[in-house]
């Protein structure tokens, strides 16, 4: 019965193996030991040697299994972001926000476990670089008839074919491999870090709208208030009076709607922080333009940068560095790989030795129709593939980039518009104040003037939300937002 694990017959496959013979030289002094024994000093050292191998092998797996989750444990701790920890109950600002959303949100739970499965994987080929050692054992029950077996009992120790080049090659592709997770996870925390500041520019522009809502409908009762007095005394028809009404229910429906969207913004904030449903906070969403995008000047941001700051051309480098050691890799499985073999006799055959023997071996696969070969051709053609991939990429990236910057001066001349537009409904007010102070105007023109003004500055509101949140994406794509929170240094172990 052989020890050594073989392949399938299909598998040809031409196996070279030296075996030695025991030198177990325990002295017997009654004589009494069966068999000869052998005394051959010149294979001694080899099952002394193979001997304190197979127990430090051992211990080594004993003490990897101990340490089985330490490598978890320490990969759970993520990128620390560059600001202080937040308060107990003070206003949660958006830098102590961030702290909190790359510490426990949800939205990156999956990008930062591909980093520890990535680790994993990489101290399974660190591992991989000692060929795996099995150990196996038999007892027969029973044997042929007959004398001159030795014990019922065969131990052995194999190793799976062995490539080294092969182990050391998937190691450093394991390793660049995490770094791709790192990158894609940083990414997630760009991306996120860009909602995030979205969630506080909406904040303070419904707050705002909220508070310019409440005068319109401070202005919409006075207005009803006006015309119910002038019906009374027959200056004004029951039809302006339903139309006053019907006014003051609009501006109360939207009323409404602002104070859902509000908390609609407050609940998102709650889930991408990972808060508890029961647990309160109070955001600070004031001046939150300065808080989100800081000192941030897209006239001051080139293309340039952006490509260097890229997370997803930086993966794409990685992955051509990757497809380099995947051709290497094609190429070491050409070469034979080792096996190893320590085993006791069989204790089916006849024989007076007992002991361990050593015997290593090659295993040369002969036919595989060429597999091998085209695989490294294959693993070159990915591999400009992924150049190609990288240069589209290149090309895509200034095309979004160009795209940003027409939206940011897009935003920002409706923008410059909407604030034309308040100051000349400003002025026509104070115009139509200054005719009523002076009897030349009714007190429904001066109120309607007043509802243009406070209509004007909504539109001023959500143009600049909107040139806010553009501005916002062109930092994110510059790679500024995430560059500015994460240090990426603390992924790398």
């Amino acid at each position: 019965m052989s020890q050594l694990p073989r392949e399938p017959q299909a598998r040809l496959a031409i196996i070279t193996r030296f075996a030695g013979r025991s030198a177990n030289a325990m002295v017997d002094p009654t004589g009494t030991a069966r068999g000869p024994r052998h005394t051959w000093s010149g294979y001694a050292p080899w099952i002394a040697a193979t001997q304190a191998c197979l127990i430090i092998a051992m211990l080594v797996m004993a003490g990897g299994v101990m340490c089985w989750c330490r490598p978890a444990q320490g990969a759970d701790q993520g990128p620390v972001a560059q600001t202080s920890a937040p308060t107990p109950g003070s206003p949660l600002t958006f830098d102590q926000a961030v702290k909190i959303a790359i510490t426990q949100s949800p939205h990156f739970v999956r990008s930062s476990l591909d980093i520890d499965i990535g680790r994993m994987d990489e101290a399974d080929s660190r591992y991989a670089l000692v060929p795996p050692l099995t150990f196996s054992t038999y007892y027969y029950v029973n044997r042929p008839p007959g004398a001159g077996y030795g014990q019922p009992y065969s131990l052995s120790f194999t190793t799976a074919p062995y490539n080294p080049l092969g182990a050391y090659f998937t190691l450093q592709a394991q390793k660049l491999l995490t770094q791709v997770a790192i990158l894609t996870h940083l990414k997630s925390i760009s991306k996120g870090l860009e909602g995030l500041g979205g969630i506080y520019l909406e904040l303070d522009c419904l707050h705002k709208l909220a508070a310019c809502q409440k005068d319109l409908i401070q202005v919409a009762r006075e207005n009803l208030t006006y015309l119910e007095n002038r019906m009374n005394i027959g200056t004004a028809t029951s039809l302006d009076v339903k139309m006053a009404r019907q006014q003051l229910e609009l501006a109360l429906g939207e009323q409404e709607g602002i104070a859902l969207s509000l908390k609609r913004s407050l609940n998102s904030l709650k889930n991408f922080l990972g808060l508890r449903s029961t647990q309160d906070f109070t955001p600070n969403f004031r001046d939150s333009r300065r808080q989100v995008l800081g000192s941030f000047d897209p006239a001051t941001i080139t293309l340039e940068q952006a490509k260097n700051r890229s997370y997803e051309l930086k993966a794409l480098e990685i992955h051509k560095q990757l497809q380099t050691y995947n051709i290497r890799l094609a190429i070491a499985k050409v070469f034979p790989t080792i096996l190893f073999s320590t085993q006791t006799p069989n204790p089916l055959s006849v024989n007076t030795g007992y002991g361990l023997y050593v015997g290593f071996g090659l295993e040369i696969p002969v036919w595989d129709g060429f597999k091998r070969v085209r695989d490294v051709s294959r693993q070159k053609a990915v591999l400009k593939q992924i150049g190609a991939k990288k240069a589209e990429k290149e090309s895509s990236l200034e095309d979004k980039w160009f795209e940003l910057l027409g939206g940011v001066q897009e935003k920002s001349l409706a923008l410059k518009n909407a604030q034309a537009l308040e100051n000349l409904a400003r002025l026509k007010a104070h115009q139509s104040d200054v005719r009523y102070q002076s009897g030349g105007a009714p007190l429904t023109i001066v109120l309607d003037s007043r509802k243009e003004v406070l209509a004007a500055q909504k539109e001023m509101l959500v143009r600049g939300l909107a040139n806010d949140k553009a501005i916002l994406k062109l930092r994110e794509n510059s790679g500024d937002l995430g560059y500015s929170y994460v240090d990426a240094n603390s992924w790398q172990k």
